[in-house]
């Protein structure tokens, strides 16, 4: 009764949104039934580090995230970013599998002699065709993309590097959809209003900081409309096209939001500003996982990630009182490279990033891409990562003269010259020192990613398009400086900018750790791009975390029980895959399942314990407690060892009253590695009335069942009993066995029904003393609440001796 109820009001409240009522509006339709296949929402947080991605989770920016992991929905990691930790080169990285793609976010396209800024739209069509001829196929074939350099793939893209350009904004804008659907939105949009209010006061604080620091007023006033655009206008565009996209079906999904990296750039990372757009992201993704959960035809994971970080940095103008550009061609004034003049495109473009872009766009104007004179030495630093190119090539004595007197004359705190033979040289002010080798002298010795770095600093040194000098204002010992005027910035080898953070589903999460051979190392780009990929062409169960054919932590020992309600979710779906993918998450040994059906047509005429079981490639047995003609339900035990039924039988046969069904168990034998003695496991489900749970219990103790087992032999029983702690029931039999929440000290017992919102204990494991627990676990991720009236129960057993 309660899951019908709730079956209703989802369908009336789905049918009731706003979302929903502006898809039919634009012609959006589900497609029909469900899809077996999962789908995948991939969520980018520009430039947030795992540092201020804590920070953000402590002071509750974060909120529905915060919520998300508390709840073990999520696992949170580091995400190491690669060089350059920008990206551009990140998001190659993960669409395409291909590292150190691009050396920077701006550089010489020496081919074309063409300087590409990644977000212009042409520089990163020619980048990412030549990335996509050299790299496998691309991880967003078929999906949709948003706010993305690349579009790797995707059959539908917006605000995307190669959308931005103002033919394209025009060819797709709909003046009277446009309209209606934001007087649909109203409520949102004055929101949306208040919040451009009190950026434009955040705004004008700024400018008048900056008058105050005798900063250029109009470059600083023509930052405001920008600012909006992405922190607000940009962020609620992406939300509305995803909401959009789950209203459809779409299979992948991927989303970069930008607002926290535009304003840490200005403001700096640690910043209030910079901290407040958190919540307004917090919110959309918020949003979007919950139109997810409601997806009548899809079950989608969420994974979020942010590619890199920032460091809180100096502007190297406001040091040394004197752009960087001066300082190099003072350099160069003397020897082989004197009288080449400087060529700057910092001094031809002076807003570039994110800011740039869109400055342009609100200017109805495409940025055209500059192209620097063969004679010139050309110098491109968007950022604390520039290259230096020469007209002409020079000997190895005047190139390292050159380097030399760059650290010691323009203050730059780290050059590199090109890779050769798998090593780079490098100079800084302690001295000269060679890649890989010396890594600790260039970056410092307390890197959390020192190997990657190291690796990845050559890779760049070695780039193509890398310029003769690859200019660093990274430097261990000080504050880090950037060439622009900014207040964080990334690009480079430094502790924050590389270090980012990803957010797992537990199941996702589960495999990597289980079985990604690479998984003592941290996930970075190509990591996540196995990740997903695995996913998404693996069987949607088996994409998740069993450990087929191998033995089990030492000592230790998942045990489960289950009532799947016949695989009939909250959302009135029969779903056997879904009940099969919560079980490959808990990634269980043993599992006792309640509520099976077989052949009956109210869920498809499947076998269930047999569907379920082939999808997890586990052993199974099942008893039926109802057989009418070819129909059966009752109850089914899962194993992934081999194992010898005992037995499987009635404790008590059905009664004339409706609601009085036969109650039966299952008993089998089953041995598992590193535990001394073949293990006795029954699974049961007692029934409704009280008195026939008292018979049942007695029965299930007495001596024709667990009764007939010598005391020395160690006993699991497990199942739906129908019954709480304080019941007679419950006592009854934890005063044979222990029960396994009461003997686990690290929680309050949990509750498993009903699973949206657990307020009694019906599902309990009972232990004989040859166990210690070591977990208990009862999930309630959206995907858990919704896949069946009750939450499974898991518990980590090992044997008593075991002291791990």
């Amino acid at each position: 009764m309660i899951s019908r109820v709730h079956v209703r009001l989802r369908w009336l409240r789905r049918k009731l949104s706003r979302t929903h009522l502006a898809a039919r509006f634009l012609g959006v339709t589900p497609p029909p039934g469900d899809s077996e296949q999962g789908g995948l929402i991939l969520i980018q947080l520009d430039g947030l580090s795992r540092e201020q991605f804590d920070h953000a989770l402590r002071s509750r920016k974060l909120p529905f995230l915060s919520r998300m992991i508390r709840k073990g929905h999520f696992k949170a990691e580091d995400f190491y970013s690669g060089i350059p930790s920008t990206t551009p080169a990140v998001q190659a990285e993960l669409f395409y599998h291909r590292r150190t793609a691009v050396p920077a976010f701006q550089f010489l396209h020496r081919e074309t002699r063409q300087i590409f800024k990644m977000y212009e739209a042409e520089s990163s069509r020619i980048m990412e065709e030549k990335i996509a001829a050299e790299s496998p196929e691309p991880l967003l074939r078929g999906a949709h993309s948003y706010s993305n350099i690349y579009l790797a793939g995707a059959t539908e893209s917006r605000y995307c590097a190669q959308d931005l350009s103002v033919d394209t904004l025009i060819q797709r804008l709909h003046p009277l959809k446009t309209v209606i659907l934001c007087l649909a939105h109203i409520v949102r949009l004055i929101r949306m209003l208040g919040l451009a209010l009190l950026e434009v006061g955040f705004a004008l604080f700024d400018l008048v900081k900056g008058l105050y620091e005798k900063r250029d007023f109009w470059k600083e006033l023509s930052f405001v409309p920008a600012r909006i655009t992405i922190c607000i206008l940009v962020r609620e565009a992406i939300r509305f096209r995803a909401l959009l996209d789950l209203e459809r079906g779409v299979r992948v999904i991927h989303a970069n939001f930008l607002g926290y990296d535009e304003q840490a750039h200005r403001r700096g990372p640690t910043s209030m500003f910079a901290h407040w757009t958190l919540k307004g992201i917090d919110r959309a993704i918020r949003d979007i996982q919950r139109a997810a959960v409601r997806s009548p035809y899809r079950e989608y994971e969420m994974i979020v990630y942010s590619d890199h970080g920032q460091e809180e940095t100096e502007p190297y103008e406001r040091r040394f009182q004197r752009p960087v550009e001066e300082a190099i061609a003072e350099v160069f004034a003397s020897g082989p490279a004197a009288g080449h003049a400087l060529w700057s495109s910092r001094t031809a473009a002076p807003l570039g990033g994110t800011l740039g872009r869109w400055l342009s766009l609100l200017k109805l104007e495409t940025p055209a891409t500059q192209k620097a004179d063969a004679d010139q030495i050309v110098l491109t630093a968007m950022g604390p990562l520039g290259h230096l190119y020469l007209p002409h090539p020079l000997d190895e004595t005047a190139i390292r003269r050159y380097a030399r007197e760059l650290v010691a004359k323009a203050g730059i705190p780290l050059v590199l010259l090109p890779a050769r033979g798998g090593e780079a040289a490098a100079f800084n002010a302690r001295g000269g020192w060679v890649l890989p080798r010396d890594f600790e002298e260039v970056v410092g010795p307390h890197h959390r990613f020192a190997s990657e770095v190291a690796e990845d600093l050559v890779a760049l040194a070695g780039h193509p398009d890398a310029g003769d000098f690859i200019l660093s204002a990274w430097s261990p010992t000080g504050k880090p400086l950037t060439f622009p005027l900014e207040n964080g910035a990334h690009a480079g080898p430094g502790y924050q900018e590389t270090r980012g953070f990803v957010l797992l589903p537990e199941r996702i999460d589960r495999w990597h750790h289980e079985r990604d051979p690479e998984n003592d190392r941290p996930i970075r780009g190509a990591t996540l791009h196995r990740i997903v990929r695995h996913f998404l062409d693996e069987d949607p169960v088996l994409a998740g975390t069993m450990r087929t054919g191998e033995a089990s932590a030492p000592a230790t020992l998942r045990v489960a029980t289950y009532n799947v309600h016949s695989c009939v979710g909250l959302d009135g779906r029969v779903r056997p895959d879904r009940i099969a993918r919560i079980i490959n998450s808990l990634a269980p040994d043993l599992i006792g399942l309640q509520e099976i059906d077989v052949h009956r047509p109210r869920s498809g005429g499947l076998d269930q314990a047999h569907e379920i079981a082939r999808r997890l490639d586990m052993e199974h047995v099942f008893h039926s407690m109802l057989e009418e003609h070819d129909e059966r339900y009752g109850i089914a035990i899962l194993s992934r060892h081999p194992f010898e039924l005992v037995k499987k039988g009635l404790l008590t046969p059905p009664s004339k009253r409706p609601w009085r069904e036969a109650r039966g168990a299952i008993w089998i034998k089953v041995r598992v590695p590193d535990f001394p003695q073949p293990i006795h496991f029954v699974v049961t489900h007692f029934g409704l009335g009280r008195d026939e749970r008292k018979r049942q219990a007695e029965i299930l103790l007495g001596p024709e069942w667990l009764g007939g087992i010598p005391a020395d032999e160690p006993v699991i029983l497990g199942g739906d009993f129908n019954s709480g702690r304080r019941s007679v029931v419950w006592q009854r039999l934890a005063g044979s066995l222990a029960e396994a929440q009461a003997q686990f000290a690290g929680q309050r017992p949990r509750s498993t029904f009903p699973s949206m919102k657990p307020l009694v204990g019906l599902d309990h494991v009972f232990l004989s003393p040859h166990f210690r627990v070591r977990e208990v676990l009862v999930p309630d991720s959206p995907m858990t609440v919704r896949a069946s009236d009750h939450l499974p129960l898991l518990v980590e057993l090992t044997p008593p001796t075991d002291k791990a």
